[in-house]
C-alpha cells in the first residue's frame, strides 16, 4: 500500500484556515461515479492538509436521506470522496471537522484542551462544514433544503449559474437566521488580484451577490458562539461553513 505524504497544517485553523470541496463539473449523471476533492487552506489557496481522522463525510440524496461516505487519500493537497447516485436530483455532500485548539503564551497552537496545555491563553472548540450541492442530471433548478448543520449557507435556489445571475443566500445558526454575518465570495480565478467580495446579512439572515464573471467561486461564513464554553476545555466555539459555486458564460 502506498502512503501519500502531506504537510499537517490542522493547527492553522486558529489563523483562519478552512476546508472546502472542489467540484470539477457543473452536473453529474445517475448511475455513474461522482468524485469531489476536499481541500484545506485559506481563500481557496491550498496549504497542506488537516488530519483525515478529524473528518466525517456524508451525502444527502434528493429526498434528504443521509449516507456516510469514505474519505480517501488523493494527493498531498486533497482527499477524495466519491459515491454513485441512483437517480437524478440535487445531492449534497458535507465534510465536517471538529476539535479544540489552544493558543499558549509562547505562541504555540496546540490541538489540545486548555487543561492539557502549559500557560494557555485561549482555547476554542472549532467546527467546520464544507458543503457542496451536486446536480445529478441536466438543467436542474429548484429549492435547496437545509441539511441541519449547526452553521449553514442556504441558497434560495440552485441551478446552472451563469454570468450576470444573482444568487441569494441565508446564513443559519442552529436553524435560526443570523443578522450581521459577513459572507465572503472568493474567486479561485482572481487570486492575488484583491480580497474576497463581502456582504453583510440583513435582519433575516439573507445576502445577495451578482455573479459578474464565469469561474470557480467559494462562499464562506464564520460565526463565534461565546456562550458555548466548557471549563478546562475551551472558552468559545468557532464555526465555519463553505459552499463552492461554478459560474459559466
Amino acid at each position: 500500500m502506498n502512503f501519500i505524504m502531506y504537510r499537517d497544517t490542522t493547527h492553522l485553523v486558529v489563523q483562519g484556515h478552512e476546508g472546502w470541496i472542489d467540484v470539477a463539473v457543473t452536473h453529474y449523471h445517475a448511475g455513474h461515479p461522482v468524485e469531489v476533492l476536499f481541500k484545506w487552506g485559506h481563500n481557496m489557496k491550498p496549504d497542506g492538509l488537516c488530519q483525515k481522522e478529524r473528518l466525517v463525510a456524508y451525502v444527502f440524496d434528493p429526498e434528504g436521506n443521509r449516507k456516510e461516505l469514505s474519505i480517501n487519500e488523493h494527493d498531498g493537497e486533497s482527499y477524495a470522496i466519491s459515491f454513485i447516485p441512483e437517480r437524478e436530483g440535487c445531492y449534497q455532500v458535507v465534510i465536517e471537522q471538529s476539535g479544540i485548539v489552544t493558543v499558549t503564551a509562547d505562541g504555540k497552537h496546540l490541538l489540545l484542551p486548555k487543561k492539557d496545555c502549559d500557560n494557555p491563553l485561549e482555547s476554542s472548540a472549532f467546527t467546520q462544514f464544507a458543503r457542496a450541492i451536486l446536480p445529478v442530471g441536466h438543467d436542474l433548478e429548484g429549492k435547496v433544503e437545509c441539511v441541519g448543520n449547526a452553521l449553514e449557507l442556504v441558497p434560495l435556489q440552485w441551478k446552472t449559474w451563469k454570468a450576470g445571475d444573482v444568487i441569494n443566500l441565508q446564513v443559519l445558526y442552529q436553524e435560526k437566521p443570523v443578522a450581521g454575518a459577513t459572507v465572503n465570495l472568493i474567486s479561485a480565478d482572481l487570486l492575488g488580484s484583491g480580497g474576497p467580495l463581502t456582504k453583510e446579512t440583513g435582519e433575516d439572515g439573507w445576502a445577495g451577490f451578482t455573479l459578474h464573471q464565469p469561474g470557480n467561486y467559494l462562499f464562506l461564513v464564520r460565526h463565534v458562539d461565546h456562550t458555548e464554553r466548557k471549563e478546562g476545555y475551551y472558552d468559545q466555539r468557532r464555526l465555519t461553513a463553505t459552499l463552492p459555486l461554478t459560474v459559466i458564460r
